[in-house]
């Protein structure tokens, strides 16, 4: 396998070296350890979780702990937070980093989804720069770790304020800040703004992340590039192609690989979730991995209707029994 890991650190934030440029995107419901820790050994210069509700920790949910839960190979660790008040915001972070030891808490300003963004939380903080001041003032004071923060443009076309808000995040003492180049009105939707990466860049001195609409690696390193950030992060590409990590697009990974790293994953899942919500868990991954290796519909089908989690990793090896032997069913009905 290809390493794109370098020997000196590529940044740092606060006194954490960070080794590489390439980062797996904090996302709902995809960034569970399991899969970290697959990018991390690809080479994912560090790890951030899914993002984590500040009520569930205040409130004592236990739910929210396995989230947290991180394995010492992942380092440099991001646990990430997400509310609209800042007293749960400071007091949930204080409660993580006595249970969990993170390597820095990272708040969530970015996240565009309506019942996140509409209470406030999320890319809902964008939209009052003081608050957001306020709030990592709060947890700079209080913790000893770094903090840092993701946002995006603004909220809509009419209110862009990212290097207001930027500004207000690094002088209140963050250490690193990621910017998704999209407004929460975009949403995922548009073509992002390498400009106001590279502004932000040019105006703040702690580490910037790019991200945004990076599937191949020509978008990479045109990212890199243009705007001059520090790394990118990487998301919804990642999880049809975690090699990208490792400096491949997905036509690139070498067979041998492909195979090591899915059997992996699925071994992981089960390890880490059990059998049954392993194998559940795991299926939107599955999925990803065999229609891009041409595996036909009625296939894939049939393995993720399957609830024995015997027979599901029985039929999961089969077809990887038969693209390891070089076959591929175009049927895809």
């Amino acid at each position: 396998m290809q390493s794109l890991t370098p020997s000196n650190p590529s940044f740092f934030i606060a006194g954490i070296p960070v080794y590489g440029n390439r980062i797996l995107a904090p996302m709902d419901g995809y960034s569970d350890q399991p899969f970290r820790s697959v990018a991390r050994k690809l080479g994912s210069a560090m790890i951030y979780t899914e993002f984590i509700n500040a009520l569930e920790i205040v409130w004592r949910n236990k739910k929210f702990a396995r989230r947290c839960l991180f394995s010492e190979t992942e380092r440099p660790v991001a646990i990430q937070i997400f509310d609209d008040n800042p007293i749960r915001l400071t007091a949930s972070a204080i409660s993580i980093v006595e249970q969990f030891s993170p390597d820095m808490i990272d708040i969530n300003m970015g996240c565009s989804v309506n019942h996140v963004a509409n209470r406030g939380a999320g890319a809902g903080l964008l939209q009052n720069p003081k608050k957001v001041g306020a709030i990592i003032a709060n947890l700079t004071h209080e913790l000893n770790i770094p903090i840092t923060a993701k946002i995006r443009l603004g909220w809509d076309q009419d209110s862009i304020n990212y290097l207001e808000v930027g500004k207000q995040i690094e002088g209140n003492g963050a250490s690193m800040i990621a910017l998704h180049a999209r407004t929460k009105a975009q949403m995922f939707k548009g073509s992002i703004d390498l400009d106001a990466i590279a502004n932000l860049k040019q105006t703040l001195t702690i580490p910037v992340l790019g991200n945004g609409d990076l599937t191949t690696n020509a978008e990479i390193e045109n990212m890199l590039s243009y705007t001059k950030c520090d790394a990118v992060l990487i998301g919804r590409i990642a999880i049809k192609n975690p090699w990208i990590f490792a400096g491949y697009d997905f036509e690139e990974v070498p067979l041998s690989l492909y195979l090591s790293t899915v059997r992996e994953h699925f071994s992981a899942m089960v390890d880490f979730f059990g059998p049954d919500r392993g194998c559940v868990g795991f299926r939107k991954f599955a999925k990803k991995y065999l229609t891009n290796k041409g595996i036909g519909k009625a296939k894939v089908r049939n393995l993720l209707t399957t609830a024995d989690p015997s027979l599901f990793a029985e039929k999961f090896e089969t077809l990887l029994q038969w693209i390891e032997a070089g076959n591929r069913d175009y049927d895809l009905e």
